[in-house]
């Protein structure tokens, strides 16, 4: 890791420290901002690190930003025991305040904290046992690195880090369209397993390092796949991470200017601009119409399901809700992945060549499918 990085790491690590003290004493909580300091600094390392570490460094800036006007201290909860309902506050101890500052700064749903409107959210089914999640977590990095190498593949200049189109201009209309779409939708699995595979890495080092119970760690996702309307899939079943600065500082301003479409169009506007800033991490530049284009069109989607249920009286759902849902994030999703391509978000080693599971098994596919 080069000076610089240690450097920048430093300074954000101590604003972290600094954002959790004053969020509890609520003396001099204009130092919060320090953080913001931090919010446009590239760093020169593997492709997904920067494009996560730019939204990563951008999405605590707004937290701090929130943190700076919140009117009462920020709390931690111990874990609810079964006969438990109420939660019951952490005390302050010097030997967690570390722990605490860490936790509150990276905790993106505000899992144990006073801030999240859900701090301990009940599941329907048992938690995983720590060998089915490590199971789980294999299988997810094997799909990324598989949907990954796929798109290089089929578009060898995705994997250079000037990047790529995904829309192949030596095909004519029909199947260039058709090859987009079938790439546009490996990039949906490839980000899906991505951020799932994380989540699963962590979820092991909290439970089987720290001892944490599995009620800190709740899915990421709810099979997405299995939406029926555009309100599902974003509102509950797509992973909630950033679910808070998006009501914050989208959903509740554009609610009290324009209503439910302003909210709604709110909360996705702050999507677009933290995707839009996430790509320029990348170091190619960005473009809005693509990286955040995306997110409005996911907020029209999802008014325009409003003002069907309004006009029939009828709820998007069943099958004809799902296929509603597969292609209109199929179709604006297409244009996104072909967005990231050109600007080299899949250009990267996330796995040594020399281990790469999910190349393993295309390949093996590729050959076998030859041989007939």
């Amino acid at each position: 890791m080069a000076g610089v990085e240690v450097y920048c790491g430093i300074r954000s690590w101590g604003a972290s420290c600094t954002v959790a003290w004053t969020s509890r004493h609520r003396q001099d909580r204009f130092l919060q901002i320090y953080v913001c300091g931090a919010l446009f600094r590239k760093v020169d390392r593997d492709v997904l690190l920067k494009l996560e570490t730019q939204a990563a460094i951008f999405s605590t800036g707004l937290k701090a930003l929130e943190w700076t006007f919140i009117k009462g201290p920020l709390r931690r909860y111990e874990p609810p025991k079964r006969s438990q309902d109420t939660p019951i506050e952490r005390r302050l101890r010097a030997s967690t305040l570390f722990l605490d500052a860490f936790d509150l700064v990276l905790s993106a749903r505000g899992i144990g904290w006073s801030w999240s409107s859900d701090p301990f959210p009940q599941e329907s089914t048992q938690p995983p046992s720590i060998a089915c999640a490590l199971a789980e977590t294999i299988l997810k990095l094997a799909v990324f690195d598989g949907f990954q190498y796929i798109i290089q593949y089929l578009f060898p200049s995705t994997n250079h880090p000037k990047g790529g189109s995904i829309f192949d201009p030596n095909l004519t209309l029909l199947p260039r369209t058709a090859l987009a779409a079938f790439c546009g939708i490996c990039g949906g699995i490839w980000l899906y397993a991505l951020i799932d595979f994380l989540h699963h890495v962590f979820t092991l080092a909290g439970r089987a390092i720290f001892r944490q119970p599995a009620s800190v760690w709740p899915p990421a996702f709810r099979q997405p796949w299995m939406s029926t309307s555009m309100q599902e899939f974003w509102g509950s079943r797509w992973h909630q991470f950033m679910r808070r600065l998006f009501i914050v500082f989208g959903a509740h301003p554009g609610g009290e200017l324009f209503g439910k479409p302003g909210a709604l169009m709110g909360a996705f506007a702050v999507s677009a601009l933290v995707h839009y800033i996430g790509l320029w991490g990348v170091g190619n530049g960005t473009e809005f119409a693509t990286a955040g284009g995306f997110f409005f069109l996911m907020g029209v989607g999802a008014i325009m399901e409003g003002g069907f249920t309004r006009t029939t009286g009828l709820k998007v759902r069943g099958w004809l809700g799902w296929v509603w849902t597969m292609v209109w994030t199929t179709l604006w999703g297409t244009l996104m992945i072909d967005g990231w391509a050109r600007h080299g978000a899949f250009a990267t080693d996330f796995l040594p060549s020399r281990f790469r599971p999910g190349k393993v098994v295309v390949d093996t596919i590729i050959a076998l499918s030859s041989r007939r």
